[in-house]
């Protein structure tokens, strides 16, 4: 069997070692891999280049959600002669897309899944804006959940996948619900908004089921307009952490394969937990384009 190409980020994780972790998982689990640490996407983009260039195919990203996004992104920047196969294995804080799949921040677990797990062709998601074109995996936002994944940057690692409640608390005081447009299909928006979430997985913000009827398969995002009031914020977490918001009066629900997001003024755009811009912003999806060893 060709070994896993193995892509370390050395920074995730909360003060351990990644890459030691790394190894005794794989091999806990007898796993054929070559491990690499890449310091920086530099370093990244030359490891995924080489891989392309040799038909490697079977790749893991190591960290969290922002170092498979940049996994992600550097696949999709090269021609493949078939899909590549992208396991995961996790060491960041967050690691919300595995939480899809029932695995979560369980490296061990995840390191099994190499071995024993089944290829799942995905969709994947594309941002755009006049920043440029980003791709996801997980769930892209626009408004206060991307406010608020900026704030999570500048908070301790140490406190997990609690950094992004810590960061809405500390960012809901400048809150404030302004005049969004969002055109999904035929359907459209207009009015006062605080965010606007589009998935194509389930989870995000450290274990919040924010889309629980999302699937990764069917080619269409869920797109969730919240128009809460900012005293209702609250509530709402404790019902989006079990995937209990979508009979909120303050969410409407939109599943469609591509949307427009606009806001006045404009608001900041988020990708799988990375701040890259601001609205306007269109999603869609590419149906199929990645395999997940699940």
């Amino acid at each position: 069997m060709t070994p896993w190409l193995v892509l370390v980020n050395p920074h995730a994780g909360r003060g351990r070692s990644a890459m030691a972790d790394t190894v005794a998982a794989l091999r806990s689990h007898s796993v054929p891999a070559d491990v690499l640490e890449v310091d920086g996407l530099g370093a990244l983009g030359d490891a995924v280049r080489d891989a392309a260039s040799a038909d490697r195919r079977r790749l893991v990203a190591v960290g969290g959600d922002g170092t498979v996004n940049a996994v992600l992104n550097e696949i999709m920047a090269h021609e493949w002669n078939a899909a590549p196969l992208l396991g995961i294995l996790p060491a960041g804080t967050g690691c919300d897309l595995l939480r899809t799949f029932g695995i979560g921040p369980d490296l061990d677990r995840a390191a099994a899944r190499l071995v024993e797990g089944t290829p799942y062709p995905v969709d994947v998601g594309l941002a755009m804006g006049e920043w440029g074109r980003r791709y996801f995996l997980n769930v892209a936002s626009a408004g206060a959940t991307a406010a608020a994944a900026g704030t999570a940057q500048h908070i301790p690692a140490r406190l997990g996948s609690f950094r992004y409640v810590a960061a809405v608390a500390a960012s809901l005081p400048s809150w404030r619900p302004i005049d969004a447009r969002v055109e999904a299909g035929r359907r459209k928006f207009s009015g006062l908004a605080l965010t606007v979430v589009a998935a194509n997985a389930q989870f995000f913000g450290g274990g919040f089921n924010i889309a629980p009827r999302a699937s990764m398969v069917d080619g269409l995002l869920d797109i969730q307009v919240i128009s809460s009031r900012r005293r209702e914020v609250a509530a709402l977490m404790r019902k989006a952490r079990g995937g209990n918001h979508l009979a909120d009066p303050g969410v409407r629900r939109f599943v469609v394969p591509e949307a427009r997001i606009e806001a006045d003024p404009p608001w900041p755009v988020e990708v799988d937990g990375e701040p890259i811009g601001r609205t306007p912003l269109l999603v869609r999806l590419r149906a199929g384009s990645l395999r997940l060893m699940i």
